[in-house]
């Protein structure tokens, strides 16, 4: 696939051309140039083109520092530099406050993370996890258990970076998790904690499931609705399923049971504020839920040669209306 027609299955060119094709007028912003002046949340931004629409470049954003606040609807689908997410988020928020989001600001904030997926996820539906900033802790979790493996993941990354399998047997355990959380025992060592600070860094760990590598589903939810989607298959020497390292994908098909189950989650999602979604399944538990730019439309159309994206930009306007959240 080129490079081109990778770029033309991505969120940042599938929603925006859905929105554009169903009627809408609409306008692509860059998140990493919001600011305020006078008052008034302001970035980069143009109005979309037919051109773009039909598969073209990336339009230069040609309105600088305009106004992000006359529009019915905002969609966030790009996140920012770490470094960045403080203010940008406190930006989002205060333009939240004057524009509705198809997933709250205040959402994506504190939900969009793998710290707070016991906020969502009912407790049966998750594997067991931990969130943990302590070496120690996590080292007697790993040792407590010699048939048990882990999955050890940053709690505010994607696409598969740093995420690692461990158990007890595995020789670099140790090092992974002091690496995950920071290193800061050894840091402290090198340069006293009066130098670093506070070094430590929070790491999500869980359980590793076994069926993963042969059920794992990436799920779109638009409102309530599972609308598109991807079995994923793990690479032959690889933990991870991410496409963008390399996974692989076929069709999706979801059992009854599931349906029903993404449904309620969905439910529970629109009282959180958050519209649209991405859900890493592999039923009965959830792994990850991605809600800022979550790949799946892209693919959907890859491995079926069906394009989701009007049915699902609809279900969520439709969902946002019912809500009172758009008029």
């Amino acid at each position: 696939m080129s490079e081109a027609s990778k770029f033309e299955l991505d969120n940042h060119s599938i929603i925006p051309s859905a929105l554009h094709r169903e009627g809408h007028d609409v306008y692509i912003g860059d998140i990493d140039t919001l600011s305020v002046h006078e008052s008034v949340v302001v970035c980069d931004r143009v109005r979309l083109s037919e051109e773009f629409v039909a598969g073209g470049d990336f339009p230069a954003l040609s309105e600088p520092c305009a106004s992000a606040e006359d529009f019915d609807l905002v969609w966030v689908l790009a996140g920012t530099h770490p470094e960045s997410d403080t203010d940008s988020f406190q930006l989002l928020w205060l333009l939240n406050q004057r524009v509705p989001f198809v997933n709250d600001a205040a959402g994506l904030f504190f939900l969009n993370t793998k710290s707070n997926l016991g906020a969502i996820v009912p407790a049966e539906n998750l594997p067991v996890s931990y969130v943990s900033n302590d070496v120690a802790f996590l080292n007697g979790l790993v040792e407590s258990d010699g048939d048990r493996s882990w999955v050890i993941k940053p709690t505010n990354d994607g696409c598969g970076a740093d995420v690692y399998v461990v158990n007890k047997n595995d020789r670099n355990r140790s090092a992974i998790i002091g690496s995950a959380t920071g290193n800061a025992v050894s840091r402290e060592g090198r340069y006293g904690r009066d130098i670093i600070g506070m070094a430590k860094r929070h790491t999500a760990v869980q359980e590793y499931i076994p069926n993963i590598r042969t059920n794992e589903k990436r799920v779109i939810i638009a409102g309530d609705q599972p609308v598109a989607g991807f079995l994923r298959f793990h690479p032959e020497d690889d933990n991870r399923s991410n496409t963008a390292i390399g996974g692989d994908f076929q069709a999706l098909e979801l059992t009854l049971e599931e349906q029903e189950f993404i449904t309620a989650l969905g439910k529970r999602m629109m009282d959180l504020g958050i519209f649209y979604t991405g859900i890493d399944l592999a039923f009965p538990y959830v792994v990850e839920i991605n809600m800022v730019n979550p790949g799946g439309l892209g693919y959907h159309q890859l491995a079926t040669g069906e394009d989701k994206s009007s049915d699902a930009v609809n279900i969520v306007l439709a969902a946002l209306r019912t809500a009172g959240k758009l008029k």
